[in-house]
């Protein structure tokens, strides 16, 4: 079980890719070429100290991570160190040689993450790539026994199909997380979420999923409720870590591919605690401003700083960068204050019962970890 902050890092290991997709968050294309940390550096200056402070699993992304001569060696590293590791991928490289190896390293529980935003011919408008070569790769990749995840970039451009995008995920019974669109490397501002479209659209979808990750905010659920339902106190960490839920900020952290280390990859380039191989990790995790300011809800501002969710839901840090300036001002796009105590009350009764299912099948594939290992 996991029972520390920073359980989970993602890590950019490069920005070089053969997809050029106009809304790249990390700047990646097949036409830029740039020069990744070498091997040792990583080793070194992230995975050991990642090891020691309690970080459990590295999801590795891009650019196409797969693209680096080294992947499947860091791959092999990270495992012997005891992470647990899922691979982000567009999915090109994925050929039966490639898949055979990462079972060879991995086994079955290697979750890749695949990226589809529309089952329509939108997608390759944001992902570059028809959605039919994805659904090919997944039945191909299921074939080697691997965990899936669908990644779902939501924004303006896919609000109205979202509904359909995620039945179709859970149909091929797959686990899937929504990643908000942000602005890091591109000037799309009117592609990102607006407060009617979260509330009209993303979530009821959201709230009545649990088979995703719950990393989804506004997140209705009260702390007491948490507590009851984990056996925990939330109130002892300020933060929901057993499962997470909400913004994931503390439970989750970056590092980009020059090594900034950033609470959330959405605005990695921006937003930094310091750089891992010129400071040491932990100290940047737990004694940097950036790190200790945004972990104490405390210092958010607005309804985010005083409402009766703080500690669950967190609002999005992204989103209030991104359209406040100010990564501790209100989420911009909640909409609690649009709503009656009547629907906020049967919100919250809907997010209870679907953390309940939540938490059992956290509960159940941990059991079933542990019993393996």
């Amino acid at each position: 079980m996991v029972n520390s902050k920073f359980h989970t890092l993602y890590f950019e290991a490069t920005r070089n890719c053969n997809f050029s997709c106009i809304y790249c968050s990390t700047g990646s294309s097949k036409s830029k070429k740039c020069t990744d940390a070498d091997y040792q550096a990583i080793v070194d200056h992230i995975f050991v100290p990642a090891k020691n402070l309690g970080t459990k699993f590295i999801d590795f992304s891009g650019g196409e991570f797969l693209l680096r001569n080294d992947s499947l060696k860091l791959l092999q590293t990270a495992i012997n160190m005891g992470f647990s590791v899922g691979i982000v991928s567009n999915g090109t490289t994925l050929n039966n040689e490639k898949l055979q190896q990462l079972k060879d390293i991995a086994g079955e529980e290697l979750i890749i993450s695949l990226g589809i935003n529309s089952f329509d011919s939108d997608n390759i408008v944001t992902r570059d790539n028809h959605y039919t070569n994805t659904i090919k790769l997944i039945e191909k990749i299921s074939g080697f026994g691997f965990k899936i995840n669908i990644s779902v970039t939501i924004g303006e451009f896919n609000k109205k199909s979202f509904a359909d995008t995620i039945k179709k995920i859970s149909d091929m019974s797959l686990a899937f997380n929504r990643i908000p669109f942000s602005i890091r490397n591109c000037n799309a501002l009117d592609l990102m979420i607006t407060p009617d479209s979260m509330k009209n659209y993303f979530h009821p979808v959201l709230r009545n999923y649990f088979n995703g990750q719950i990393s989804y905010v506004p997140f209705f659920l009260p702390p007491d409720s948490y507590n009851t339902i984990t056996k925990s106190n939330i109130y002892n960490d300020e933060l929901p870590l057993n499962p997470s839920i909400g913004c994931w900020v503390g439970s989750y952290y970056s590092i980009n591919p020059e090594g900034e280390v950033s609470p959330c990859p959405l605005f990695g380039d921006q937003i930094s605690g310091g750089n891992v191989f010129k400071e040491n990790l932990k100290d940047i995790l737990f004694e940097s401003e950036l790190f200790k300011k945004i972990l104490n809800r405390k210092n958010f501002k607005g309804k985010c700083g005083n409402c009766k969710y703080t500690l669950t839901c967190g609002g999005c840090r992204v989103m209030a960068y991104f359209l406040n300036g100010d990564p501790y001002a209100e989420d911009p796009i909640c909409f609690i204050d649009k709503l009656s105590n009547e629907e906020i009350e049967a919100i919250e009764k809907e997010t209870i019962k679907s953390f309940k299912n939540y938490n059992r099948m956290i509960k159940i594939r941990n059991l079933l970890i542990n019993k393996d290992s």
